[in-house]
């Protein structure tokens, strides 16, 4: 007889974030598992319990495989800098337009410290988004296409820009209110950004002599 096709966990995963999205934490493995098209068993096999799966949905995988991330890692030593910001903004918002149900929902599901379970240790999933963003910033500043600021508060003002974003976007859904335009938004924090920190206009002719 053939064998049966083995199912990637990528498929479950995302079969798991559509439930959990839909139903809440109350969602049953035997749900995730009609959506994947496999057998509960098979989930048990793969997460020892609905939390352990709940936990796996939270995990945005490698950082660097992140398209937000992949377009500032890509477009670290391109000269167009704004533009690099403003398409990395726009897919900022659409991870957490993604993201922050499940986030919240594992703010409610947290453990006894009331840190959720993909937050906790020492190098959590957010930090090392921060890291790099905040290396991106760096490298803009060392190669002269931003003038000299702290990186990290750069890559916060990034981040929380678009998070915060999404999250008021959400709120205002929920009061049958229109958000502002996406595309408007991040071309205003792009430009109140770049009036804050672009390269003065003596380092900008010297780089072009």
């Amino acid at each position: 007889m053939p064998r049966t096709p083995s199912i990637p966990d990528r498929q479950i995963l995302e079969a798991a974030r559509a439930t959990f999205l839909e139903l809440g934490i109350r969602a049953t493995t035997a749900e995730v598992a009609r959506r994947a098209g496999v057998a509960e068993g098979t989930l048990f096999k793969r997460f020892k319990n609905k939390d352990d799966l709940f936990v796996a949905c939270m995990e945005p995988g490698a950082i660097d495989d992140l398209p937000w991330i992949r377009t500032l890692i890509a477009g670290s030593t391109r000269s167009d800098v704004r533009a690099v910001l403003y398409k990395a903004g726009l897919e900022c918002i659409a991870f957490f337009r993604k993201l922050l149900p499940l986030m919240m929902m594992s703010w409610s599901n947290s453990a006894q410290s009331g840190m959720p379970p993909h937050l906790r240790g020492s190098n959590p999933p957010p930090l090392r988004a921060l890291k790099t963003v905040a290396s991106f910033f760096e490298s803009q500043i060392r190669g002269g296409r931003l003038r000299r600021h702290d990186p990290e508060i750069l890559a916060r003002m990034f981040i929380s820009s678009m998070q915060n974003y999404a999250f008021t976007e959400l709120l205002l859904k929920e009061s049958d209110q229109e958000p502002l335009p996406v595309e408007r938004y991040v071309r205003g924090v792009m430009n109140l950004l770049w009036s804050g920190a672009a390269p003065a206009a003596g380092a900008r002719k010297r780089r072009s002599a």
